[in-house]
């Protein structure tokens, strides 16, 4: 007896029979009368109708957004990431600019302006100096007047100098005795080219202001100098992520273990590879390292022609990227700063990398059970990142000036052995350049660098001067008992010097996890 497929069962009356899958097998007194003639083009034809009847009910867009996908649309796509990546530079430049010109900036031992006890500190320390401006009011021996004579006079004829120049005696002279003395001789002077303009340096006040640093910039060199270099870093982080992405493909092709960026991509939270997912997660942790040391040291002559175009003016040529690497003696790092690249490039990897192991198979924190409670963990890894890196990088930018300043001697010293005359430069942008003058002149005085370690000791211990004084209930007790309390000063900068620049990066990742967090992400970022 033939059953119908969507017959109601009597013994299951609420079962309904499913609207997808194979239909039921027809029973073979149906089928003995007439034989089948199928051959293997309706056979595929069956199949084929088969498997879009069974699949005909399933939603599967919302797993395959782009069914059709097409070149326009891949485009399209490219230059939407391209222009959201180099807007987010444009406007994180200002503050990088700032931060590396701190970083590379030494604190002087006196503070301008800094008051010990209501008296400036440079008139305290100096008292009854000349440049602490109490005798400002009093003309000095260069401005007094050559032909003036003097109270005490000798007896004996005064003999007559030639008027051939004489390197020593205009050495001697002062530069308003000598526009005197040319005015004097000649009241029509021809007209000349005027001197170019005297490149002043930035005159910082506190070596841990970014505001400070990013007005005098302004009001120095106007929107150029605060948005230089944007070109410069946009292409570098875009090289620096490529190269990343591609060593940690081939090395792990090479070692036969899963891609860290395609296994659990977008779970970390915290823009790091998020390796739980990995049969070897060691394995992937050194892969992922090995990759980023790989790219960073690839690309550090590119780091090294950024940090040069944000240390110096913009009047300084060259300024573009081209002619600046025709000016490095090769294209590989130097290994001065090779350890301090490893550590800057591999220490926040470590730890971006390895928070989601920690806190999903230790701690116990997975970001679908307690949604909160990693975010805010994985906000305080990242600001633990940020703590630890920016020390390195403080080294790797004295360093990287250390090393231009280095490659600057060398090219004037080779310069001066094979040129005697003044000839133009051959390199793109500098054609009108003498080769004889320092082209590198960075925009604040930089500091000493000595290796990892000694750079460090030298910040928090050497550099500088650091004020140490009473706290608010102190100053108040010892106002209300009639005595003053001392302000002492402390040779270094301390632990504070390694950290310039930390705030933007501070509030950076409050915004974005913040952002996320009200936008509905639980906080992840």
């Amino acid at each position: 007896m033939a059953t119908s497929r969507d017959a109601p069962n009597p013994l299951r009356p609420y079962y309904i029979p499913p609207s997808i899958g194979l239909p039921p097998d027809v029973p073979h007194s149906q089928t003995s009368s007439s034989p089948p003639r199928y051959s293997s083009g309706s056979t595929k034809a069956s199949l084929g109708s088969q498997a879009r009847d069974m699949l005909s009910d399933l939603d599967y867009d919302s797993y395959f957004p782009n069914n059709d996908p097409t070149i326009a649309g891949h485009a399209k796509k490219l230059l939407d990431q391209a222009l959201w990546n180099y807007t987010s530079v444009l406007l994180a430049q200002p503050f990088e600019v700032a931060k590396t010109i701190l970083q590379i900036h030494e604190a002087t031992g006196q503070l301008p302006g800094l008051k010990i006890n209501g008296e400036d500190f440079v008139k305290r320390s100096r008292p009854e100096s000349f440049a602490s401006g109490k005798f400002e009011d009093y003309p000095s021996d260069e401005e007094s007047d050559e032909d003036a004579p003097g109270y005490f006079t000798s007896t004996a004829p005064q003999i007559r100098q030639p008027t051939d120049y004489s390197p020593s005696a205009s050495r001697s002279r002062s530069p308003q005795k000598r526009q005197r003395n040319v005015d004097s001789r000649s009241r029509s002077s021809t007209p000349t080219r005027p001197p170019p303009p005297t490149f002043r340096k930035l005159d910082l006040k506190r070596p841990d202001s970014l505001l400070e640093v990013i007005a005098q910039l302004w009001q120095k060199e106007s929107a150029w100098g605060v948005w230089k270099g944007t070109n410069c870093t946009f292409i570098y982080n875009f090289l620096l992520k490529t190269t990343e992405s591609w060593f940690r493909s081939a090395i792990s092709a090479l070692l036969n273990v899963p891609d860290p960026g395609l296994i659990g991509h977008g779970v970390s939270g915290i823009g790091g590879l998020d390796i739980m997912d990995s049969p070897s997660p060691l394995m992937s942790l050194g892969v992922a390292v090995a990759a980023t040391a790989i790219a960073a040291t690839i690309l550090a002559p590119l780091d090294l022609i950024r940090t040069r175009l944000l240390i110096t003016p913009i009047s300084s040529p060259p300024r573009s990227i081209y002619p600046c690497l025709a000016l490095l003696p090769s294209l590989s790092i130097s290994p001065s700063i090779l350890p301090a690249t490893l550590l800057h490039a591999c220490i926040p990897t470590i730890i971006s990398t390895s928070t989601p192991l920690v806190l999903r198979s230790t701690l116990s924190i997975d970001p679908i059970l307690t949604p909160t409670t990693y975010s805010f963990s994985t906000f305080l890894s990242s600001t633990a990142e940020l703590f630890v890196k920016l020390p390195f990088e403080t080294v790797l930018r004295r360093g990287q000036v250390a090393v231009l300043q280095d490659h600057e001697n060398q090219r004037l010293s080779s310069e001066y052995r094979t040129l005697p005359t003044h000839q133009k430069s051959p390199v793109y942008g500098m054609e009108d350049s003498d080769l004889s003058i320092r082209s590198f002149k960075t925009i604040v005085e930089p500091g000493q660098y000595k290796g990892v370690l000694g750079t460090m000791w030298y910040v928090a211990r050497e550099e500088g001067v650091t004020v140490i004084g009473p706290t608010a209930s102190k100053a108040a007790s010892a106002k209300s008992m009639g005595f003053a309390r001392p302000t002492r000063t402390k040779k270094g900068q301390g632990v504070h010097g390694l950290w310039r620049g930390w705030r933007v990066g501070v509030w950076g990742l409050v915004g974005i996890w913040g952002a996320a967090a009200m936008g509905g992400g639980g906080g992840e970022f």
